[in-house]
């Protein structure tokens, strides 16, 4: 009974400790014509054809453009405004400009790049003669932080439905004739532009390429047809109930994030999730008939013989797609209905091939070509608990691949956020399209690891212990972002269930509209827009799947309607013209944690099956520079080798 009491003293201390630590928040006629009046028509032409040309001609449903890894990719156009008014284009901080220099007419469109993750809205404006579009032109200020000037064209039911004029993150503009053009843009999420704070310039580069793709045939001569519609050669005339048996910590976790709710909806029935990963292993007491490998692209690593402990991928799919094995020692997962497809990219840690892995060219694409046999064999959503400080273009074009056949891709933000100030950029976490998630405590604080920077865009449970399976009929209880990544999949395993085509910028977008704990001002670097509730997910996934997307202007429509038009005067007869917990609080969580740990051994008087020793994290991707963060998480394994970095660390539980 002393030891009891001990123990739970100490839970209730350490947490009360922890909690001490805080967390903080800091986020575009009967006469020929003469050579003169040819060309007076042809400089009109070129300065109405916004106008005069369909829609799609100014701006084309899809325009290529090169990442800041020198991959080619192509933004796609989700509509087309129908306003063509100067004043509507701008807002006050350019309109005052334009009108002096009279700008005759505006219009936009609004596009998305491959990964979903980042929206451009180009303005089109046309002037009197380049001469005024020059003297406009020389006004703009190009690339201001946040961007200004050209209002933003959200598009309900694309990944553009959140953005608006306060997410402008950048601005580009060029001169074409008697044209400017203006691109503004931000995330597709709708987070507000940054005043303060890392800027991540590369993100928006395709937004140059947007401007100069649409500006290059604005500025070409239009031929002239004198006699056609367009050109006259005289004037014209005018959830079920709370499962048995399952453990207090399980049903903690799933309770934070209101999953049970959730279950009266869908449990992810008919939904593969892919967890690439370390592998699961035989024996996971919860993923019984759950799993189907795929194969091992970390072959030959190890030496021949070896057989890999597949640790920190059971744990993380039992998360995921914990069946409750039953009894007071089951796991259930986020989405319990849900089928995992394991692919091997990665080893867990003190593996003995690790050297070889991190060093061998033949595994520097592992999670890469995991990510395309995911899609390819029905992967609806992708979990990789795992990152590297160093992207590459093949991870980009994996990613793009995916996001662009509707997969939705969740990846831990990382374990390295203990120091103060911005953290380092992890990938593929941080490729725009991919939701980026962080760990946070029970209450909703950022946990003193967690990666803070602008790639976050969701927290979840991973700051205390999360429970889960071990092969070999044992358990585990870990945090860090790996954990929180995986919760994560799983509702989004949940949204797919109910609502399968909804598309990844829209699974995204309803559980950043439903999170608990949200952020002053919205969103911050720490924890994004807030923590993920499942319930409120389904909520907002259906209001969106209900929703149609607007129509704008169709593509092959004019402007202007042609009623409206009156043709060009060839002949001229007569006049007409867009830091956390503190080291004290760490090691709160950590006396709590082992005291809770050893409070329900005692209540039970049952111990749980020793988990192997140690449950490792992510790993970096080989051929990555720099050294690796340790998490702050306990476990049985001690620390984890210098050429690898934890995603998460463990404690059998």
């Amino acid at each position: 009974m002393i030891g009891i009491t001990v123990c739970a003293v100490l839970t209730v201390l350490g947490l009360a400790t922890a909690g001490t630590g805080g967390a903080e928040a800091a986020t575009a006629a009967s006469r020929g014509a003469t050579p003169s009046e040819i060309s007076a028509a042809a400089t009109a032409g070129a300065a109405q054809r916004w106008e005069r040309e369909p829609a799609s001609s100014v701006f084309p449903s899809s325009v290529k453009y090169t990442t800041d890894l020198q991959t080619s990719e192509r933004a796609s156009r989700l509509a087309i405004g129908t306003g063509h008014s100067c004043a509507a284009v701008l807002d006050s901080s350019l309109a005052a400009l334009a009108s002096r220099d009279g700008c005759a007419a505006g219009t936009r469109a609004t596009y998305a790049d491959a990964l979903g993750g980042t929206v451009y809205t180009v303005g089109v404006l046309a002037f009197p003669s380049a001469a005024s579009a020059a003297a406009f032109y020389n006004k703009v200020p190009v690339n201001p932080f946040p961007g200004s000037g050209l209002r933003v064209l959200p598009v309900s039911g694309t990944p553009a439905a959140r953005f608006a004029d306060n997410g402008r993150e950048s601005l580009s503009a060029q001169q074409a004739g008697s044209y400017v053009v203006l691109a503004a843009g931000g995330y597709a999420d709708g987070r507000p532009a940054s005043k303060s704070g890392e800027r991540r310039d590369a993100v928006f580069d395709p937004g140059d390429s947007l401007v100069s793709a649409i500006a290059r045939p604005l500025a070409a001569p239009v031929p002239v047809k004198c006699g056609s519609s367009e050109f006259a050669c005289a004037r014209s005339a005018a959830p079920p109930s709370s499962p048995f048996g399952i453990r207090s910590f399980v049903m903690g976790t799933l309770g934070q994030v209101s999953a049970p709710s959730a279950w009266n909806t869908t449990k992810g029935g008919g939904v593969t999730v892919a967890v690439l990963d370390s592998g699961v292993g035989d024996g996971a007491p919860d993923l019984q008939g759950v799993v189907t490998n795929g194969p091992d692209y970390t072959e030959g690593a190890d030496p021949p013989g070896y057989q890999p402990p597949h640790m920190h991928g059971t744990y993380i799919s039992s998360i995921i797609a914990g069946r409750d094995s039953g009894g007071d020692q089951g796991v259930i997962g986020v989405a319990p209905d849900s089928h995992i497809l394991s692919v091997r990219v990665i080893l867990d840690d003190k593996e003995p091939g690790l050297d070889a892995y991190e060093s061998k060219p033949a595994y520097a694409d592992a999670i890469g070509k995991g990510i395309y046999y995911a899609v390819r064999h029905g992967a609806k959503v992708i979990n990789m608990s795992l990152g590297d400080g160093q992207p590459t273009a093949e991870l980009r074009s994996a990613v793009a691949y995916a996001i662009g056949r509707g997969v939705v891709v969740v990846a831990s933000a990382g374990n390295d956020g203990s120091g103060k100030g911005f953290a380092p950029y992890m990938y593929p976490a941080s490729f725009s399209g991919v939701i980026a998630v962080a760990a946070v405590g029970d209450s909703g604080a950022r946990a003193s690891f967690s990666e803070q920077n602008a790639s976050v865009v969701l927290s979840a449970p991973g700051g205390s212990w999360v429970m889960g399976d071990q092969p070999n009929q044992s358990w585990v209880a870990a945090d860090g972002t790996s954990p929180a990544a995986a919760i994560v999949s799983g509702v989004a395993a949940l949204i797919k269930s109910r609502y399968p085509s909804l598309s990844p910028a829209l699974v995204e977008q309803a559980m950043v509209d439903s999170v608990t704990h949200k952020p002053a001002g919205g969103y911050d670097v720490y924890t994004g827009f807030g923590e993920v509730n499942a319930a409120g997910a389904l909520a907002e996934a259906g209001k969106l799947a209900a929703g149609r997307p607007a129509a704008g202007l169709a593509p092959g429509s004019r402007f202007v309607p042609a009623s409206d038009l009156a043709a060009i005067q060839v002949v001229h007869r007569s006049t007409g013209a867009v830091i956390g917990f503190s080291v004290l609080g760490a090691a709160g969580l950590i006396v709590a944690a082992g005291a809770l740990i050893l409070l329900l051994a005692l209540v039970r008087r049952r111990p749980l099956t020793p988990a192997a020793a140690g449950l490792p994290g992510a790993y970096e991707v080989p051929g990555a520079s720099g050294a690796s963060g340790a998490s702050g998480a306990s476990g049985a394994s001690g620390a984890s080798g210098p050429e690898t970095r934890r995603d998460d660390d463990a404690s059998d539980a």
